[in-house]
């Protein structure tokens, strides 16, 4: 991802400033209007999203629960 900042709020209206790319605080992971516009960064997203998917997939069947 870059380097922006994506603003939050918490539920008692803490502000939070989270980089663009980490994990936000309900586990879903912050992306900034700049790469959410970007074509070629959503798709990196998507492909990577599925990569992890498909590996939590292989070891739930493994019996190794997810990463």
């Amino acid at each position: 991802m870059c380097e922006n900042k994506v603003r939050f709020y918490t539920p008692k209206g803490r502000e939070l400033l989270l980089q663009c790319g980490r994990t936000g605080m309900h586990g879903e992971r912050v992306i900034c209007e700049k790469c959410r516009n970007n074509a070629d960064t959503m798709r990196d997203i998507r492909d990577h999203e599925e990569n992890m998917a498909a590996d939590n997939a292989w070891l739930r069947s493994a019996g190794w629960g997810e990463m």
